[in-house]
């Protein structure tokens, strides 16, 4: 059971705890946990940026939202006030 290929479906909450864990075994931990560590973090953080620029991608790629042009409000006449002053 190899990490590495059970990353694409891992949530990005579970990347971001598993980022944070292999940077502090690679401090902390055993040799084996080290050299462990080291491999992974270069894929965590590659699969990382891969799901930030597609959201970038998909942002900038989506259909802008049709503007709606609201009515203008109708002014009223002032016939009525040149009639009162006559």
């Amino acid at each position: 059971m190899d990490l590495i290929t059970k990353l694409p479906e891992m949530s990005d909450d579970a990347l971001t705890n598993l980022r944070t864990n292999a940077k502090r075994l690679q401090q902390s931990g055993t040799p084996a946990q080290r050299s462990d560590a080291t491999n992974l973090l270069p894929a965590v953080e590659a699969e990382m940026g891969a799901r930030r620029l597609a959201r970038v991608k998909a942002t900038r790629v989506a259909a802008p939202k049709p503007r709606v042009r609201r009515p203008r409000a109708v002014k009223e006449p002032r016939v009525a006030a040149a009639a009162d002053e006559e």
